[in-house]
């Protein structure tokens, strides 16, 4: 496990009050209070202060709970957890939000380009300190900083690290006599037995508008994954004839229609669908496999997991995308230093170990161990064959390229004829995205 933590560097009013003490002792609130960032010592339940957490996580929501009553009984703090449905309206509350009175203390975002904004905005508190003390007691890997890490200081912590390969509906591939892939030709070949056998082959869709990235990074990365990292900084152009060769197969894909309708929902569509067997196969991060679970799957029986071949026979590299999200302390928390005890307690390998097992995810404390099969199998097998891990399109690139881009995408998959309009829309934006960087 150690091993695959290494490579990562390669790539509102009516809240609690937040310094509400209920029926704690005097003693006990003190004990609270003077808890070091370490969390050596436990602290009476009782004497319990209240952080405010908002997340775009809502299938995570029961799980925030649980860790939330898990930290209580640890440090005597909790959080209340406030879920947002969608990306959109989560991002509107949130940044109207964090520059008053009425920020959360606490917060879900994204890492890498994605978070630069709040840090540019001064909307993050640092926490280099939480940083230090967990890289000293082996709870996160110093790699791992890089995507929160501004003018040599740390401004979030990962809420987790997240896998994308593909899921697979293991019953289906066996009814169909379908081997895991391991090169295209395999790859596009099983999609046809499925296609004639009355199976979608694969989920995709741009509902939400950010799902649209996935088959493009794909697409990219297992065509050349220089071209994706050169793509991304700005050194490739999107109507490079690399690029439009890429974004031909996957409309090669569509017109031999591979996919689910692309308005379906991902909780509600696409994850029953692979459940009960009318959809094979679903490239996503690990973070999804609680959908699944949730839909009476068992991980390692009825779903399994592998990395989409290359595209290119010729490229000898294995490559994977990876994700860690953000958990961020607002600048203006009420309640600072508490949530940075939070913080701290949630980097530990306890809490760590708690929330991807319950999430069924990659754990991002090196000291955490795994219990799904499906993902020790998967992390194993990264470490094993020298996966190169490579940063999701939606944090690789400045955040104005990939929101315009993620639009065009979805027109590009509703109609794959505009494929070319498409790719210069996105180049237009992007050379005038850097020109404002560089200026």
């Amino acid at each position: 496990m150690s091993d695959s933590r290494d490579f990562r560097s390669r790539i509102f009013e009516s809240r609690i009050d937040r310094r509400q003490l209920f029926k704690g002792t005097a003693a006990a609130g003190a004990g609270v209070a003077a808890a070091s960032m370490g969390l050596g010592h436990l602290t009476d339940a009782s004497a319990q202060t209240v952080l405010s957490f908002y997340h775009d996580k809502s299938p995570w929501q029961d799980y925030f709970v649980q860790l939330g009553n898990s930290a209580q009984e640890a440090i005597g703090i909790t959080w209340e957890p406030t879920p947002y449905s969608d990306t959109t309206s989560y991002q509107a509350a949130l940044l109207a939000a964090l520059p008053t009175k009425q920020s959360p203390d606490m917060f879900t975002w994204w890492s890498g380009y994605r978070i630069e904004d709040l840090y540019k905005q001064g909307a993050l508190a640092d926490v280099s300190d939480v940083w230090t003390q967990a890289i000293a007691d082996g709870n996160l890997p110093e790699s791992l900083g890089a995507a929160f890490t501004f003018d040599s200081k740390q401004y979030a912590l990962p809420t987790h690290v997240s896998y994308w390969p593909v899921f697979y509906n293991k019953k289906v591939f066996a009814d169909n006599g379908i081997e895991v892939p391991t090169t295209w030709d395999e790859f596009t070949a099983a999609a046809e037995t499925l296609k004639s056998a009355g199976i979608t082959p694969f989920g995709a869709t741009q509902n939400g508008r950010w799902p649209s990235f996935i088959w493009f990074e794909e697409m990219i990365l297992r065509s050349d994954p220089q071209l994706y990292l050169d793509l991304t900084a700005g050194k490739a152009k999107y109507t490079d004839d690399a690029v439009v060769a890429a974004m031909e197969v996957w409309k090669g894909l569509i017109e031999k229609d591979y996919f689910t309708s692309f308005d379906a929902d991902m909780n509600n569509d696409i994850g029953p669908g692979l459940a009960n067997g009318d959809v094979a196969m679903f490239p996503i991060g690990t973070w999804f496999q609680s959908v699944f679970i949730s839909n009476g799957m068992e991980p390692g029986v009825d779903y399994d997991l592998f990395v989409m071949p290359n595209i290119n026979p010729e490229l000898t590299s294995k490559s994977i995308i990876v994700e860690t999200g953000a958990l961020a302390i607002a600048a203006n928390a009420p309640d600072l230093e508490d949530s940075k005890k939070m913080g701290a307690w949630w980097v530990s390998p306890e809490a760590v170990t708690e929330f991807s097992n319950l999430l069924g995810d990659a754990p991002s404390n090196p000291q955490a161990k795994s219990e799904n099969p499906a993902i020790s199998g998967l992390v194993d097998s990264l470490s094993a064959d020298g996966y190169t891990l490579y940063q999701r399109y939606w944090e690789a690139s400045p955040v104005p390229i990939v929101e315009g881009a993620v639009d065009y995408l979805a027109q590009f998959m509703l109609n794959p004829g505009d494929l070319q309009t498409v790719l210069e829309s996105i180049q237009q934006l992007a050379e005038q995205t850097w020109a404002e960087r560089e200026g």
